[in-house]
C-alpha cells in the first residue's frame, strides 16, 4: 500500500512538471518567428535561469538543480529524512528552466521529488532507516519510470544506477511503485506518450553489419558528449558568485538556443519527426534561417550536436533545474541522423534515417549514462518498439563497448556509476570474503593454530 501511495504520488507528480513545461513553452514559442532570427530568445532562457536561481537561494534556501546527483550523495550519506518541501521545489524550479527554453530533461526533478515522496511516507509510517533508505530509492524509480512512462526503466534505474541492493520485497514495492506511478502520467497526460511512433515495419536482418558501425559512431560520440559536458560542469560549477554563475549559464544557453531553435526546452517534437522520418529543418531559424541545401543543413545538425553537452551542464550548474536523460535520446536521434546522412552521400546507400535516429537514442543514452540496460528499456517502452529490440542490443552493446574502450575510467558522473567497474567491485568484494571464509576454516580445523605472521595464518608445525 505503501508502494501504491508513492507511485500514484510520483505519477501526479510527474504529470503536473510535464503540463507546466508544456504551457510556458506553448506560451513563449506562439509568437516566435519562424524564418528569421528571434531576438526574444536571447531574453526566456536566461530570465528562466535567473528566476529559478532566485528561487533556490531564497525560497528554497539550498540546491534542488542536480537529482541525481542529490539522490546518490543522500543514499550514500545516510540522509533519507528529505524535507517535504522537496517534493515541489523540484517541480517549480524545472518548470522555469525548462519552460523557458533550457535545453534539458525533467526526469532529474521528478526523481527527486519522488525520492523526497518515499522519505515523507516512510517516516508518517514510523518506517526504520533502513525501510527509508529503500523507499528513498523506490520513490527515485518511480520518478524516472513516471517521467518516460516505462515502469521497467525505472526499475532498472534504482538497480543498475543507483546499485541499491534490494532483497525480495523491497523489489516487488518497487515494481508496484514504478507501474502506478507510469500508468498515473500516462492516464494524466491523456493517454499520450512524449514520443509519437508510428510505423510499424519489421527490421530487415541486412541492416546489422550497419547497426553495429552506428553503435561505433554513437559510442564514439558519447565520449565526446560527456568530455563537454564534464568540462563545461566543471567551468561553471568554479564560479563561485551566483549572480556570476547564472549570467554565464544564462547567457550561454540564451545565445545557444538563439542561433539554433532547435535546441530550446526538451526536443521531444525534434524527436519525433525523426524517427518517424518527418522533414527537419536545421536552417529554418536561427543565425542559418534562409540558408538552403545539404552544406547548411550539415553545418547546423552539427553545430546543434556539438553544442548539446554544453548547454546541457548549463542548465542546471548556474542556478537552474534540470536533468540529462532526455538530453541524451535528443543526441541520439542526431548521431543517428547524421550517420544515415553521411552514409547515404559517402556510400551511396539509402539508409532509412528514420530507424537509425531511433537507434542512436539508446546507444547514445547508454554510452553517456553507462547504463545498456536501462536505456534498451526506457527507449522500447517510450517508443513502444519492442519489435527492435534486437538491433538495439547490438547498439547500445557495441557503444557501451566502444566507450570502455577509449575511456575505461569513465563513468556517470552524476552518480559516480559505471556498470563494468561495478562487476569489477563486486567480484573482488566476493574474492575478498571467499578468502576471509578460506582462512577462518583453515585457523579452525583440527590440528592448526593462529600463529600471527604478518597477517598469515599458518599451520602449526607439531
Amino acid at each position: 500500500m505503501i508502494a501504491l501511495f508513492i507511485g500514484v504520488s510520483t505519477g501526479i507528480a510527474a504529470a503536473a512538471l510535464k503540463e507546466l513545461v508544456r504551457l510556458l513553452n506553448s506560451m513563449i514559442l506562439a509568437d516566435v518567428r519562424v524564418g528569421q532570427p528571434d531576438f526574444r530568445l536571447l531574453l526566456w532562457p536566461v530570465a528562466g535561469i535567473f528566476l529559478t536561481g532566485i528561487y533556490q537561494r531564497y525560497v528554497v534556501r539550498g540546491s534542488v538543480a542536480r537529482g541525481t546527483r542529490i539522490i546518490r550523495q543522500d543514499l550514500d550519506t545516510g540522509r533519507y529524512l528529505i524535507s517535504p518541501f522537496t517534493i515541489f521545489n523540484p517541480v517549480v524550479g524545472c518548470s522555469v528552466t525548462i519552460g523557458t527554453g533550457s535545453t534539458g530533461g525533467t526526469e532529474g526533478p521528478t526523481a527527486l521529488s519522488g525520492a523526497a515522496i518515499g522519505s515523507v511516507v516512510g517516516r508518517f509510517f514510523g518506517l526504520s532507516s533502513a525501510w527509508l533508505r529503500l523507499l528513498v530509492g523506490i520513490g527515485a524509480g518511480a520518478g524516472i519510470a513516471a517521467i518516460f512512462k516505462s515502469p521497467v526503466g525505472g526499475v532498472l534505474f534504482v538497480l543498475e544506477v543507483l546499485q541499491l541492493e534490494m532483497s525480495s520485497l523491497p523489489v516487488l514495492a518497487l515494481i508496484i511503485a514504478c507501474l502506478l506511478a507510469s500508468t498515473t502520467a500516462y492516464l494524466l497526460s491523456d493517454f499520450t506518450f512524449d514520443i509519437f511512433f508510428d510505423r510499424t515495419l519489421p527490421f530487415d536482418p541486412h541492416m546489422l553489419g550497419w547497426v553495429v558501425l552506428l553503435g561505433v559512431f554513437c559510442g564514439l560520440y558519447s565520449v565526446y558528449y560527456t568530455y563537454t559536458k564534464s568540462r563545461a560542469t566543471r567551468l561553471f560549477t568554479a564560479i563561485r558568485n551566483p549572480w556570476l554563475a547564472s549570467a554565464v549559464t544564462g547567457g550561454a544557453m540564451s545565445v545557444g538556443v538563439f542561433m539554433f531553435p532547435l535546441l530550446f526546452g526538451e526536443g521531444f517534437n525534434v524527436i519525433t519527426s525523426l524517427v518517424n522520418g518527418s522533414e527537419v529543418s536545421f536552417t529554418a531559424a536561427g543565425i542559418l534561417a534562409g540558408h538552403d541545401g545539404f552544406f547548411w543543413m550539415l553545418a547546423g545538425l552539427l553545430a546543434v550536436m556539438l553544442l548539446k553537452g554544453v548547454l546541457v551542464a548549463a542548465s542546471y550548474c548556474g542556478g537552474g533545474v534540470a536533468g540529462d536523460f532526455v538530453p541524451t535520446f535528443f543526441a541520439g536521434a542526431l548521431a543517428g541522423y547524421l550517420f544515415s546522412v553521411l552514409c547515404d552521400v559517402a556510400l551511396g546507400t539509402h539508409l532509412p534515417a528514420w530507424f537509425f535516429a531511433l537507434t542512436g537514442m539508446g546507444a547514445v543514452m547508454a554510452g553517456t549514462l553507462h547504463a545498456p540496460l536501462m536505456s534498451i528499456f526506457i527507449l522500447c517502452e517510450t517508443t513502444d518498439t519492442f519489435g527492435y529490440i534486437f538491433p538495439y542490443l547490438i547498439a547500445v552493446a557495441v557503444s557501451y563497448a566502444t566507450v570502455k574502450l577509449v575511456t575505461p575510467r569513465s563513468w556517470y558522473g552524476e552518480t559516480g556509476h559505471d556498470d563494468l567497474m561495478a562487476l569489477i567491485s563486486k567480484r573482488k568484494a566476493l574474492s575478498l570474503r571467499a578468502d576471509a571464509v578460506r582462512k577462518r576454516s583453515v585457523s579452525a580445523a583440527p590440528g592448526h593454530s593462529r600463529l600471527r605472521t604478518s597477517d598469515k595464518t599458518i599451520p602449526d608445525r607439531k
